[in-house]
């Protein structure tokens, strides 16, 4: 077992574990498949994502309220379908981090930004109930990220103190809001980068004993 002073690692879903589940080249993909102008839609998008993220609307609600707003000649359904279809889980950064938490005892739990049915949707596709010990999501709570209370949820829910958990995300200010609350926080840009950076914080990242110098580049 790894000698170091955490026992949490809370992770990101979109853009650390897989693709993002709901994003601008995502609605232009949307748009491209089924012959929608980007244009027509972004404003009632823009209107409606934050009820939408904080589970004030499902899915159908939003869709019905941003694409469907006028006659279209496809349905809501083929739409989520697309949608559901174009979520792709990034099988060997779910498995490194499985191996993470088993190597150094870790609990995990996520913290995401995602809305009604696309979540439930990926929970299942991405496997993430044999990952995480629990997760903090945006529409079940009615908080969102920067929203400083999901990270303090989610730190009641590790029963674990801030100097005792590293938070990783993609987003580069998310992770700048983790670290002002205490964690040590980690902005993923690759699998490598963040490999050598819970390397360089003493944890087993590999088959054998850490093997990464600690002082690589982050």
């Amino acid at each position: 077992m790894a000698h170091h002073p955490f026992r949490m690692l809370y992770s990101d879903i979109g853009g650390v574990l897989g693709t993002n589940g709901w994003d601008t080249p995502l609605r232009q993909e949307i748009c491209d498949r089924f012959s929608v102008d980007p244009s027509e839609i972004e404003g009632r998008h823009r209107l409606m994502f934050d009820s939408y993220e904080r589970g004030f609307l499902t899915f159908e609600e939003y869709l019905q309220h941003v694409f469907f707003a006028v006659p279209r000649k496809f349905t809501w359904e083929s739409m989520r379908d697309f949608t559901y279809a174009a979520s792709t889980p990034w099988p060997e950064n779910i498995e490194f981090f499985k191996e993470v938490k088993r190597r150094n005892g870790l609990k995990m739990g996520l913290i995401s930004n995602e809305g009604q049915g696309i979540t439930e949707h990926r929970i299942v596709k991405f496997g993430l109930r044999e990952l995480a010990d629990f997760m903090v999501i945006s529409h079940f709570t009615h908080l969102r990220k920067p929203d400083r209370e999901i990270w303090k949820l989610a730190l009641q829910l590790g029963g674990a103190a801030t100097h005792e958990s590293i938070y990783i995300d993609d987003r580069e200010m998310f992770a700048n809001v983790a670290a002002e609350i205490g964690f040590t926080a980690i902005h993923h840009t690759s699998l490598e980068k963040t490999r050598i950076r819970l390397a360089q914080l003493g944890l087993l990242v590999d088959g054998e004993p850490n093997k990464i110098a600690v002082d690589s580049p982050s």
